[in-house]
């Protein structure tokens, strides 16, 4: 649990990346819960009698519910591609540092 604890207050490795993945996996599950919300509306709307809204429905559904899947997907991936910048940029640092005989950091250079 200590090392958690100090994961979290030290800023040595970013935790966004690990929050994005848990934000699309909840995204993921709202949008699963109400895609099976409307496909229950529409097997109520054909039990009800309204056979062209229950179709149209069920035929809609799977399509929007995929779609939405897809657009979230597309979010997150934006946002992990700020993180994953930022990590890169990190090893091009150290490479550059390499590359130049540096063996530490330059104290006038700022820090990623």
């Amino acid at each position: 649990m200590s090392s958690f604890l100090q994961r979290l207050l030290s800023f040595d490795r970013l935790i966004g990346p690990t929050l994005v993945k848990l934000v699309y996996y909840f995204g993921a599950a709202v949008i699963a819960i109400a895609a099976i919300g409307a496909l229950l509306t529409a097997v109520f709307s054909l039990v009800g009698g309204n056979f062209g809204l229950g179709l149209m429905q069920l035929l809609a559904v799977p399509a929007v519910g995929a779609v939405a899947l897809i657009y979230w997907r597309f979010l997150c991936e934006l946002f992990m591609l700020a993180f994953l910048g930022y990590e890169r940029l990190g090893q091009v640092r150290d490479l550059m540092r390499i590359a130049t005989g540096q063996s530490e950091p330059d104290p006038n250079h700022p820090a990623f």
